[in-house]
């Protein structure tokens, strides 16, 4: 952690400083000011003294050489000789005496002192200029003239004040003692505050961001009173809040995710920069296929959405479209989404719906009832027809009679046949179907089915053939639903192998048991067209034709699209499922698993 952004140590060199500063100014002005209040008061109390010596020799004239013995120094700094006619004749003590023999260069050495001693007048200096240890010493030299026993008489007075460096000394050495005491308190103190506002501030901030990554494991400590204590508490209040707002948050963001990811429609938001934040599977699988429609790489925004979502960002307004693209339809939602002052536009979101299922089952059901129409006219006009033949008494003998009414007889059954295929239908899709099940022998079974079609294959020069697996003889279903299943197949598969004109038309009809998956699988094969790949998925959708793989067979322009539909929903009531495949022009095959029974063997 970068130490200029500790808060301890800012806090920390700042009262350091502000206390460094005030100390250190405060003792500077003291000691100037006490030190130049201690010189001033020693300068004037020397004076003073001097004054009052030279004042007793002046004024009393009977003073002696003699008695000037008895004239001491009034203090230990101060040092005076008494010069007449030019001799020293005494020094008010010995220190005195030792003290001009030895100093008196050092007196010499200032130029006013030096003047003093040479013009010989009534002179004071206080110079500072006199070293004394190393040092510059302050020292007053006074030069009195006066006349004593009628001579000239000179008094030279010197106060050494070199005392006031040591007790400058000892107050410098006391302000490092105190700078040393001041040092140990700075660094005590950042240890107080590191502990008692650094620690708790780096636990909270570790705390906040935990918070922030959702992680609410961690709880801030309250040990006192103090705003931290409150911060913490209210830290420990707000992890309350954000653990409940997060799950709830959590619970809607899966339930949004969930029926985002469940809809029937594709879902795509993009921002201003045309770049996908979000997407539902339905939105990315679109986006995937789009590469196979556009040759486009995956994932990227193909450029007629581009110019929607420009479109829609420069007004500001939804946008609608529908558009198909290699026989697929969709509807295209394009809707912007606004910043907080709802003035600028900062995402789209795309909703796309697939269309293809509906407008194919629409043109389905157009199909159907022009189907059902046609289906119904002809027998309904074939019926009107002979049986007016019948009633004007136009037919005049009774084979030609019974003839007729068997042919009404025939429409009449096919149209019931048709009624019943679309009851049929509307019962299973409703769930309206009761399996009657039993043990069928299936070699009987699908040789009842072959006797069905020997006329109709024979007369469509196709060849029915049946192979059973021997290690299966029954199966549990029920006959009359899966006779109406095979019998639905084994037609088409006739019908569609006779258009082709080839040699060996055949059908195949195969019963396996394979133990290794666990399937009995019962499949129906021709050599004939066959259907496009495009309408393998759909042929077992209801009202559904491959028109375009068929497009010369006569029955498949008038059949109604169900048969299939109606096979469909008997083999899945039986827990089994029906699957196609097919080569154009090579073999077509419809094949039927049924969950292994062991029972059947």
């Amino acid at each position: 952690m970068n130490k200029s952004n500790n808060l301890t140590i800012r806090i920390w060199l700042m009262t350091v400083l502000i206390l460094g500063f005030c100390f250190i100014a405060t003792t500077e002005l003291y000691g100037h000011v006490y030190q130049k209040n201690m010189q001033l008061t020693y300068i004037s109390d020397y004076e003073k003294m001097i004054e009052t010596i030279e004042k007793r020799l002046a004024n009393d004239q009977n003073v002696t050489i003699a008695s000037m013995d008895n004239f001491k120094a009034y203090d230990s700094h101060l040092f005076m000789s008494l010069h007449i006619e030019g001799e020293p004749v005494l020094d008010f003590s010995k220190e005195s005496r030792t003290f001009f023999s030895s100093y008196k260069d050092k007196l010499l050495a200032d130029e006013s002192i030096e003047k003093a001693f040479v013009n010989k007048k009534d002179t004071q200096v206080i110079s500072d200029k006199i070293r004394s240890e190393n040092k510059n010493s302050l020292f007053i030299f006074r030069v009195k003239n006066m006349m004593i026993e009628g001579k000239k008489a000179i008094l030279y007075s010197v106060v050494d004040l070199s005392f006031l460096n040591k007790a400058e000394q000892k107050m410098n050495s006391w302000i490092l003692g105190i700078f040393a005491v001041y040092g140990l308190l700075a660094v005590l103190f950042f240890y107080f505050l590191q502990k008692f506002l650094g620690e708790p501030l780096n636990q909270l901030r570790d705390i906040a961001f935990d918070y922030a990554k959702n992680d609410f494991n961690q709880k801030a400590s309250v040990n006192y009173k103090d705003e931290l204590s409150q911060l913490a508490l209210a830290m420990n209040k707000m992890k309350k809040s954000f653990e409940t707002t997060g799950a709830a948050t959590r619970q809607e963001k899966e339930l949004l995710e969930n029926i985002v990811a469940s809809i029937s429609t594709g879902i795509l938001y993009y921002n201003q920069e045309k770049t996908l934040l979000m997407s539902n599977p339905l939105g990315e699988e679109f986006l995937r296929n789009w590469d196979a429609f556009e040759n486009m790489n995956t994932y990227q925004l193909p450029d007629f959405l581009a110019e929607k979502i420009d479109e829609v960002v420069e007004k500001s307004e939804k946008v609608y479209d529908d558009f198909m693209i290699n026989d697929f339809y969709f509807q295209l939602s394009l809707v912007p989404l606004f910043d907080g002052d709802m003035k600028n536009v900062r995402g789209v979101l795309v909703s796309l719906k697939e269309l293809t299922k509906e407008r194919r089952l629409d043109k389905m059901r157009v199909d159907f009832i022009n189907n059902i129409s046609h289906e119904l006219r002809t027998p309904l006009v074939m019926i009107q027809g002979y049986s007016e033949a019948i009633i004007d008494d136009i037919v005049e003998t009774d084979e030609e009679k019974h003839e007729m009414a068997m042919i009404i007889s025939d429409e009449a059954k096919r149209m019931n046949r048709l009624v019943n295929e679309m009851l049929d239908l509307s019962r299973m899709e409703a769930g309206y179907i009761d399996l009657i099940i039993d043990d069928i022998l299936l070699e009987d079974f699908f040789k009842n089915i072959l006797s069905l079609f020997k006329r109709f294959a024979a007369k469509n020069h196709v060849e029915v053939l049946l192979e059973i697996d021997p290690e299966i003889r029954t199966y549990p279903m029920d006959g009359d639903k899966m006779n109406q299943v095979f019998v639905n197949l084994v037609h088409n598969a006739i019908h569609h192998t006779s258009t082709t004109e080839r040699e060996g038309a055949e059908v195949m009809i195969r019963v396996q048991l394979d133990k290794i998956i666990d399937e009995v699988q019962m499949e129906v094969s021709d050599n004939g067209p066959g259907i496009s790949e495009e309408d393998i998925p759909y042929v077992f959708e209801r009202f559904y034709k491959a028109d375009k793989s068929r497009v010369n067979d006569v029955f498949n322009k008038v059949g109604t699209g169900i048969g299939l539909s109606i096979v469909k929903s008997i083999i899945e009531e039986h827990g089994g499922y029906i699957e196609a495949s097919s080569v154009l022009n090579e073999r077509t095959t419809f094949r039927i698993h049924f969950p292994y029974v062991e029972d059947t063997i």
